[in-house]
């Protein structure tokens, strides 16, 4: 069985080595759906949702309307630290697909207790950034 809720933050960002467009700084309205896979239990449920809304909201708060600065964009950092704007810094560049991996990651290692008491097997990780892109991971506990 998988259950699944929706996430959205707005943020800003920039691809500095992409060829087109997102070379650019750049908005997006980012929807997120995490999915949990396991058996439903004595009460038939998953998890509760609430659950998987606290799980996810903190890390939802720490993006939301920042700017996502790759650890390497050294040219963006330097802009935005010398005007002290708010932005959220990331160890990789942020594609769909890298924070595809970052939530999956983050989600599995500070709440692998909470998981594995409610016996889920698989976290899936869905983030588009626009209305007809997105990227998609699964990972198996």
């Amino acid at each position: 069985m998988i259950i699944a809720k929706s996430f959205h933050w707005e943020a800003a960002h920039r691809i500095p080595w992409h060829e087109g467009k997102c070379k650019n700084l750049h908005g997006h309205s980012y929807k997120m759906i995490v999915e949990l896979e396991g058996d439903t239990n004595q009460n038939g449920i998953v998890m509760d949702f609430s659950e998987l809304k606290d799980i996810v909201k903190p890390y939802i708060q720490l993006i939301d309307h920042t700017t996502l600065i790759s650890a390497n964009d050294t040219e963006l950092l330097e802009v935005f630290e010398s005007k002290r704007w708010k932005y959220h810094l990331l160890p990789f560049d942020s594609t769909a697909e890298n924070l595809c991996y970052y939530f999956s990651g983050i989600i599995i290692k500070d709440h692998i207790e909470l998981l594995s008491r409610n016996k889920i097997i698989a976290v899936n990780v869905k983030i588009a950034e626009t209305e007809s892109a997105y990227a998609s991971v699964t990972v198996k506990i």
